[in-house]
């Protein structure tokens, strides 16, 4: 079954047109965006645990996440260190089947070690949650990306037991509140 279509879907997530935390912002991905999205996104260290996204990732397919609000069944925010810093990575809801929404994340290698993800990870759950209460949040990754798969789980999220969509990743379902450090 295809992706449901959410009117609304960036709206939604950011009633605001950005939400900060105490050293991140999140903002719905602009065309300004692409250039640093697609080197983030290409750097061959960080590029393995990227199994949703196409390698090399080009300028058109950083377009194709920009758009995809349009489509009304995701969001991606660039993730920003401070209100006028550089793109240092990306988070984002997706919209699966009738009732569940995946979250996803990455950070740019140079921006690793700084507790980003954690922080980008916990500001976008918590705005899906407010924005979609009703829906089931899930994630994907494989147990190889042992620096996410503790994080997930320090959000809240538990393994499902089944195989996740893409290869090698498992399927893990949000069943707590976040409590990450």
């Amino acid at each position: 079954m295809g992706a449901p279509k959410i009117e609304n879907f960036c709206e939604r997530l950011f009633p605001q047109g950005q939400f900060a935390t105490e050293r991140l912002v999140l903002k719905p991905l602009q065309p300004a965006d692409a250039f640093q999205l697609v080197v983030l996104t290409n750097d061959p260290l960080g590029a393995a645990g990227l199994s949703r996204l196409p390698q090399p990732f080009t300028l058109a397919d950083a377009q194709d996440l920009i758009d995809l609000p349009r489509a009304r069944k995701g969001c991606f925010a660039a993730v920003r260190a401070g209100a006028d810093g550089p793109v240092v990575g990306c988070v984002g809801a997706l919209a699966h089947g009738p009732s569940d929404i995946e979250l996803g994340f990455w950070i740019g290698v140079p921006y690793h070690g700084k507790h980003y993800g954690a922080e980008a990870a916990r500001a976008m759950l918590g705005l899906v949650r407010e924005a979609f209460p009703d829906w089931r949040i899930v994630a994907e990754c494989p147990r190889e990306n042992s620096a996410t798969w503790r994080l997930l789980h320090r959000l809240g999220f538990c393994p499902s037991g089944s195989a996740g969509a893409r290869r090698g990743a498992q399927l893990l379902f949000f069943d707590a509140p976040a409590t990450v450090d």
